[in-house]
């Protein structure tokens, strides 16, 4: 009895000895002969994480952490990982705590879903299969940068206090003052400007008109003067100008001949050159009927009507001689 006791006691003792080695290799992340495959993390700190922790991969765990080394500036992680896990082409790992009670992990992301995170650069001599890492700080850094923090704040509350006194208050009160005074007579100075505007334009709309007005009054004038240029009377002019210069040519030639003296003939000629000279000066001057009838365009319009007048009443005397011719013998 006493020995059946004994085994039983003995059957127990090694039973939570198993369970506690079983336990243990459990909680360190043993796999159990499942195949594993090894990975290295580069890093510039590991913070807390330690041999051991746990490596996730979408929240899953699918390794621990196996070995540190240090290599230069950056520190190397070695783990191990379970083989059948498929990871993204841009893996990177993510170093940070687990939980609340001070235990770190390892957990395997997507290089792209985190862009602001600064990983590891990886040199170019690395190992293929090597992942760059990313430590996210420890509670103590973040408390001594927010002491940090506080203490720029504080100063800066200081400056400001130093630099915002009364007379400061004071002074931008007045600047603000100013500034509206400023923005009022700006605000006239605009006003008046376009007022100014308003009444250039209205002048250069009124000067336009004037030239436009101006424009048709002298197309009217050429008009009259092609008209004036184009009529027949015109050339009936010139040809009894011409014939008239011909009766002067002969009468010249019959008063040289009957003169018999050529040197008075050319005083002759010279008197009455000078005096169709003084005849076209005064032309030129507008004196006489002709020189009005040249500077006039009234008086061409004037003469040219009258010469029209004349015509129809020549037409009606040759078609109607008893209306202005009577004959009585006896």
């Amino acid at each position: 009895m006493n020995r059946g006791r004994e085994l039983l006691v003995g059957f127990v003792i090694l039973s939570a000895l198993a369970v506690g080695v079983v336990g243990t290799y459990y909680l360190q992340g043993t796999n159990f002969g499942q195949p594993q495959v090894a990975r290295d993390i580069l890093v510039r700190t590991v913070g807390q994480l330690n041999r051991g922790n746990s490596v996730k991969y979408l929240g899953v765990n699918i390794g621990r952490i196996e070995a540190f080394g240090v290599i230069g500036t950056a520190v190397r992680v070695s783990m191990l990982l379970d083989e059948d896990v498929v990871l993204p082409g841009d893996a990177a790992v993510i170093l940070g705590p687990e939980s609340m009670f001070g235990d770190w992990q390892a957990e395997i992301v997507s290089m792209a879903e985190y862009p602001r995170y600064e990983f590891y650069q990886l040199p170019v001599d690395a190992p293929p299969g090597v992942l760059p890492g990313y430590a996210l700080p420890e509670m103590s850094r973040l408390t001594a940068s927010a002491e940090q923090i506080a203490d720029n704040l504080a100063q800066l509350s200081d400056r400001l206090e130093l630099a915002f006194n009364e007379e400061t208050a004071t002074q931008l009160a007045s600047a603000i003052s100013n500034l509206e005074a400023i923005s009022l007579e700006i605000r006239e100075l605009v006003v008046q400007q376009a007022a100014v505007a308003t009444s250039v334009s209205a002048s250069a709309d009124a000067a336009l008109n004037e030239v436009e007005e101006a424009s048709r009054v002298a197309r009217r004038s050429f008009e009259r003067i092609e008209g004036i240029l184009s009529d027949s009377q015109i050339d009936t002019i010139v040809a009894n100008m011409r014939v008239a210069s011909a009766g002067i040519q002969a009468i010249a030639t019959d008063l040289s001949e009957a003169t018999g003296g050529i040197s008075g003939t050319v005083d002759r000629a010279d008197s009455a050159f000078a005096r169709i000279d003084r005849i076209a000066a005064r032309i030129e001057d507008g004196e006489g009927a002709v020189g009005r009838l040249l500077s006039d365009s009234t008086l061409a319009i004037r003469a040219e009507d009258v010469l029209d007048q004349l015509a129809l009443l020549l037409k009606d005397v040759r078609e109607n001689p008893r209306r202005y011719v009577r004959l009585s013998i006896f």
